[in-house]
């Protein structure tokens, strides 16, 4: 048993009781100076891409269908001597919010996703299936308790997160905490700009299929990419016109690797901050913490 590195970002929009607005659209692009191998003095770049739409469909009785989808890309090189090779993945969202009471709710959202490099037919290795739950209590006006818990039968194994939080909103503060996943503050200097820190843990995992995959070795494998990092950055955000928002953030990712291990090389199960019978051999080396920038645009639909 070895603690995670890092805990999953789920990226994923989900009704809250308290928000009085709902981001049925979100991208966000992300870009590093160039990173070291920890290895060898070669450098590399990184790019990241994510589109998120949500779509509810709110019901008579108060409760609402959520669908929609998320793209994601990464886009580095995972060996010294290799060229960028870019992974990809599409998660489709479908659930329910359940209001219960006035205070409270129920969200539960199933979560098929493809994850491949897709230079080959796709096929089982490429598909993963993961599903949310996750209940909110209002306390008052201003707070709200979330708890649930995450699944996911990844590349590296049975994944399983329990996620406690809170959303706390008043005056000019807001708090959007999810532990050990994401946490937000917002806090607005003026009616249309706000500025905040904000911090976020990552992991993933996408199949390297493709003939061109090769260990230092030259011997072709079936691989699959583990992706963790962790970041922590400043953003300032901008309102336009009513509900497109605008945001740049600066910050720096901690514990960023890109581990690639052959498809049959797993940890048994993981369960939040730590994975129980970890003894993979990776076959590549990480490259160092580094800075990151990135640029985000959402369109919010207001409640009230």
């Amino acid at each position: 048993m070895r603690i995670f590195k890092l805990i999953g970002f789920l990226g994923i929009s989900v009704l809250s009781c308290a928000q009085n607005y709902v981001d049925v659209f979100y991208s966000e692009y992300t870009a590093t100076p160039q990173n070291t191998f920890t290895s060898s003095d070669s450098t590399t770049d990184l790019q990241k891409l994510n589109i998120n739409l949500t779509v509810p469909l709110k019901l008579k009785n108060g409760n609402a269908i959520i669908t929609g989808v998320v793209y994601d890309r990464v886009d580095t090189r995972l060996w010294e001597y290799t060229e960028k090779m870019p992974v990809s993945s599409y998660i489709l969202k479908l659930g329910i919010n359940l209001k219960h009471s006035e205070k409270w709710s129920t969200t539960v959202l199933l979560l098929p996703k493809l994850a491949s490099r897709f230079e080959d037919k796709v096929g089982r290795q490429d598909f993963q299936f993961g599903a949310l739950g996750l209940a909110k209590m209002k306390r008052s006006e201003h707070l709200t308790y979330k708890f649930g818990a995450y699944a996911n039968g990844d590349k590296f194994g049975p994944f399983l997160v329990p996620l406690f939080g809170f959303y706390y909103k008043k005056d000019k503060l807001e708090m959007d905490v999810i532990i050990p996943s994401y946490a937000k503050i917002n806090y607005s200097i003026r009616p249309k700009v706000t500025v905040g820190v904000n911090w976020r843990a990552t992991v993933k995992s996408y199949n390297l299929n493709g003939p061109t995959i090769r260990t230092p070795a030259n011997v072709a494998q079936p691989f699959y990419m583990h992706h963790l990092s962790n970041e922590i950055a400043a953003h300032i955000g901008f309102e336009p016109i009513k509900g497109v928002i605008v945001r740049g953030v600066a910050g720096l990712s901690l514990g960023r690797s890109f581990q690639v291990y052959e498809n049959d090389d797993k940890i048994d199960f993981g369960l939040s901050l730590f994975r129980f019978g970890d003894d993979r051999v990776q076959l590549n080396t990480d490259y160092d913490n580094g800075l990151l920038y990135r640029a985000e645009i959402a369109y919010r639909v207001y409640l009230d």
